[in-house]
């Protein structure tokens, strides 16, 4: 049977994650059940780079071993189990995807073109044939995906492999203009471009690509996706400053002007709870008549806007008070993010500009959660840039008829109180009780698990996905007591999710409702109108749900 192996066991030996192979032979024994288990599994590698030998074996034949993969598991009950699970880490190799395949050469190459949906997958199918007469394609297949002519984007990609090209061949040729440099394609291209000119062609580009006054060569000012509509200080030689609130690089735009752009920072200060002092509103508030404004959506930036521009506006309200609170709640994203409004308001930045920073600096923290021109979701934005020191809320489990429960308090060290709302089963203004899997040793009953403020953050944030109860409802106003004393909360902000998209609702504190949809509107807040119906907020246009709304501390 042939099979491939599907993990890097020995690379020395050709034991390596995409290697084909044939079943030889295995070893087996006998499961705790009676079940048969596979031990070791013999193949007999095809076309290895080197030939292999182990000491028994025939040539080219090695053994591969089972792994063991662990796997916690938390259960409803608060109980935990572990799962292990062993396998020979290969697959079937009947048969295989294009993506699959890429990267290897077949003697005889059989494709099945049908079902492919791109010209690209056409391609990889046929390219691993080693020649025409190796090559047999079992079907039919739909002609007009190889010739109906390429997408503007994929010309462009071509165009620009092709000016890059160029500039590799004359940099290794000690050829190059000495003002052609840059880290980035856009910027390199742009600098070569100034030196030959907008209308200069290289002469091996393909006529199908090539660029001319009636159809031009059009490339992105943006620089690989770091900064898009920049609206910094532009100026000429512009020098690296240490003053700027947000930590800077200086690069070449396609204008050949430099400009100022954030820069990941390379050290990451510890978060730290301040308490900023009562604000005062009469000097520093945000007057009601002005309009709010938001991000313009781009590369799947949706999740992003939403807690951008929700922010930003919260933070405009007050940017002196603001601007200590973000920075006393989480000075690893809030704090940086205060600054950038900062400079915003300056006239250094755009906000896009502000958005961009902050999602780059959370996919620097979590690459695997917040890679750049991915989806990801608000809830997963919330959790890192509202993150605390201090705790917001302690838990405890308890038995509703008092008996002594040996458990452990536990606290929430987040201003986003996620996935226990839709368990909840009472509410005060000192905290609330959920449902809990756990039963009582004593009587058997199901334990609640109770939920206490033990500080007043300067905002919070609450998961009401799927919430129907008391504690999930929205409210204009809620108070929250800690050790006697009662602040109340006002709300401020909804976000929605519906089709695969992120909007949300600014309320100001004069309770006007502004609707941000940066696919949509772009950077423009639409005004809903004075909030009347607190009901209303459930849904922006009634394809969408309510699933966070935020609080400020009044």
């Amino acid at each position: 049977m042939p099979v491939m192996i599907r993990t890097n066991t020995a690379t020395e030996l050709c034991i390596t994650r995409g290697q084909e192979a044939v079943v030889h032979g295995w070893q087996e024994s006998v499961g705790s059940r009676g079940q048969r288990i596979l031990d070791v599994l013999f193949v007999r590698l095809l076309n290895p780079p080197q030939r292999i030998q182990f000491e028994g074996l025939p040539q080219d034949v090695v053994p591969l071993l089972k792994t063991s993969v662990t796997t916690l598991c938390n259960l409803p009950d608060d109980s935990t189990l572990n799962i292990t699970q062993s396998q020979v880490e290969v697959l079937p190799n009947f048969a295989m995807t294009d993506y699959a395949s890429q990267g290897k050469t077949r003697v005889n190459n059989v494709v099945d073109l049908n079902n492919c949906h791109t010209h690209q997958s056409y391609y990889t199918a046929l390219s691993r044939s080693a020649s025409a007469e190796g090559t047999l394609i079992l079907q039919g297949f739909d002609a007009r995906k190889i010739t109906g002519g390429a997408s503007g984007a994929l010309r462009q990609e071509f165009r620009d492999i092709e000016l890059l090209d160029e500039i590799s061949r004359l940099q290794y040729e000690g050829k190059l203009h000495k003002s052609v440099v840059g880290d980035r394609r856009n910027t390199l291209i742009n600098a070569y471009r100034l030196v030959k000119g907008e209308t200069y062609v290289p002469a091996i580009v393909h006529s199908a690509i090539r660029w001319s006054k009636s159809d031009p060569y059009m490339l992105n000012d943006v620089d690989d996706g770091v900064l898009n509509d920049l609206k910094t200080n532009v100026v000429e030689n512009a020098p690296l400053v240490g003053d700027s609130p947000i930590e800077t690089d200086v690069i070449n735009t396609s204008r050949g002007a430099r400009v100022l752009v954030p820069r990941l920072s390379t050290t990451r200060s510890p978060p730290k709870w301040c308490r900023p002092k009562k604000r005062d509103i009469s000097s520093t508030a945000t007057p009601a008549t002005e309009t709010p404004i938001g991000t313009q959506w781009r590369n799947n930036s949706c999740a992003y806007d939403t807690v951008i521009s929700l922010f930003y506006n919260i933070w405009k309200g007050d940017a002196t008070y603001w601007s200590s609170a973000f920075q006393g709640l989480n000075s690893e994203f809030l704090g940086p993010m205060a600054e950038g409004f900062a400079s915003r308001d300056m006239g250094r930045y755009s906000l896009d500009d502000v958005r961009d920073f902050i999602r780059r600096r959370l996919n620097h923290s979590a690459p695997h959660m917040f890679q750049w021109g991915e989806l990801t979701s608000v809830n997963a934005i919330l959790n890192y840039v509202l993150a605390t020191e201090n705790p917001v809320l302690s838990s405890a489990m308890k038995c509703p008829r008092g008996h002594l429960i040996d458990r452990r308090v536990a606290a929430l060290r987040n201003c986003l109180i996620d996935g226990v709302i839709t368990h909840c089963g009472s509410s005060t203004e000192t905290g609330f009780d959920i449902r809990s899997g756990s039963k009582c040793s004593t009587c058997d009953t199901l334990l609640i698990r109770s939920y206490s403020y033990v500080d007043h953050p300067p905002l919070l944030a609450w998961d009401i996905t799927g919430c129907d109860g008391d504690l999930g409802r929205l409210r204009r106003h809620m108070a929250v007591m800690v050790e006697g004393q009662r602040l109340i909360y006002e709300l401020r902000g909804v976000i929605y999710y519906g089709n695969n998209h992120f909007t949300m609702s600014y309320i100001t504190r004069a309770g006007y409702v502004w609707h941000h949809d940066g696919l949509g509107t772009g950077r423009v807040l639409v005004n809903k109108g004075q909030l009347v119906d607190i009901a209303s907020l459930w849904t922006s246009d009634g394809t969408t749900s309510a699933i966070v709304s935020i609080y400020v501390r009044t």
